[in-house]
């Protein structure tokens, strides 16, 4: 049995961060988007988005998640970090019914459950994968 490497702090702290992130990323464009006239053309919605503080919010947060990344995948690879940020998924789902009142369905739920399942079996494995080394 092969032992695991330990788990660096500042990964679990990036991987954290770009959950959270994201999470609030999509729930702020999803507001942002429901702020928009509804019967605007969408050169009306282009002029209010440019004037709407979510959609700043929104552009602000991109290059924060942009940055964030950049970290975690120095400490870890694509294969691992990638489907963790699936927490995204649970966290976005979880406040939509909380905040924005959308009705949770019972598929949506299996989803959510799937989704915990498969982040539990890659957290199972290592974080990076060791450079095979040169034949001389």
């Amino acid at each position: 049995m092969r032992k695991r490497k330990n788990f660096p702090i500042r990964l679990a702290v990036g991987l954290f961060v770009a959950v959270l992130i994201d999470t609030v990323l999509q729930l702020v464009w999803k507001s942002a988007v429901v702020s928009l006239p509804s019967d605007g053309s969408p050169w009306l919605n282009v002029q209010a988005a440019l004037h709407s503080p979510l959609f700043l919010c929104v552009v602000l947060l991109m290059p924060c998640q942009f940055l964030n990344w950049l970290m975690v995948l120095g400490k870890a690879d694509l294969s691992f970090a990638q489907p963790l940020t699936a927490l995204s998924y649970v966290s976005v789902f979880c406040l939509s019914v909380f905040f924005l009142k959308e009705p949770p369905d019972l598929v949506q739920i299996a989803g959510i459950l799937c989704v915990l399942a498969g982040v539990w079996f890659i957290s199972q494995t290592d974080h990076i994968t060791e450079p095979k080394e040169r034949e001389a």
